[in-house]
């Protein structure tokens, strides 16, 4: 037991979020940027495809608590070599977000 709480462990060090601070403000950022996509589609007049996030917007409070403090945490206690997936995600939705956008205002 000891040896497994000392592997887990060795992940919520000072040291290990310093190692990967660049992709945790990545993701971070990347959120933020998907959240603010949503909240200018919307205001502009465009419906919300994903079920989740709609019922969300009524409800600023819940919504920011979605979009930017579960990232924040979400960051802080996943080991940083695990959010590369969810960077890469999340750069494709903010890409298939913009193209969206673009094409829906022209």
């Amino acid at each position: 037991m000891a040896v497994l709480w000392n592997q887990i462990r060795q992940y919520f060090t000072i040291a290990e979020f310093r190692k990967g601070l660049s992709l945790r403000l990545a993701y971070v950022v990347l959120q933020l940027a998907d959240y603010l996509m949503t909240v200018f589609a919307v205001n502009a007049g465009f419906d919300e495809m994903n079920p989740v996030m709609r019922g969300l917007l009524g409800s600023p409070v819940q919504l920011v608590m979605f979009k930017l403090i579960t990232p924040i945490a979400i960051a802080w206690l996943v080991p940083a070599r695990l959010l590369l997936p969810a960077l890469v995600l999340l750069l494709v939705i903010i890409g298939l977000n913009v193209k969206e956008l673009l094409v829906l205002m022209y």
